[in-house]
């Protein structure tokens, strides 16, 4: 049977002194370790959340910045290409020009040139009506 004596109360303030022992130089210790590195993790968690949210910022911003730059891209090559239009139509109506001048010099020389063969044939129309008539009644006309 259990005896209460005197050495049970040794044993009690033994073993209270060494729970206060062991709190002082064991439990409290670790307890504040493990509190320091819960607060450090929740920094880190802030940190990253922090970081992530950086991260998506600066992505959206590239995003815009490439879209814009897209947009503008292709508003240059859209004036580009109306330019080039504009010059191909200058150029073009700037040719036609030049060939309606120089179809006109054409078709002028050649009126000019039909019209003195016309002088020419006329001066010789009666020479030829004559050398003709000759031919067909086989004798010389007056």
């Amino acid at each position: 049977m259990i005896e209460l004596d005197w050495t049970l109360f040794v044993q009690i303030f033994n073993f209270l002194l060494l729970v206060f022992l062991l709190n002082m130089v064991l439990f409290r210790p670790l307890r504040q370790g493990l509190k320091t590195r819960q607060g450090q993790i929740a920094a880190f968690e802030g940190e990253i959340a922090q970081l992530s949210q950086g991260e998506r910022e600066l992505l959206n911003q590239v995003q815009e910045n490439l879209n814009e730059a897209r947009r503008q891209g292709l508003n240059q090559r859209e004036a580009l290409r109306q330019e080039g239009v504009q010059a191909e139509a200058s150029l073009l109506e700037k040719v036609k020009q030049e060939v309606d001048a120089e179809w006109a010099k054409v078709e002028k020389k050649i009126k000019e040139d039909m019209a003195k063969a016309r002088e020419v044939l006329q001066a010789q129309v009666q020479d030829f009506a004559q050398a003709l008539a000759a031919k067909i009644m086989g004798r010389e006309l007056s």
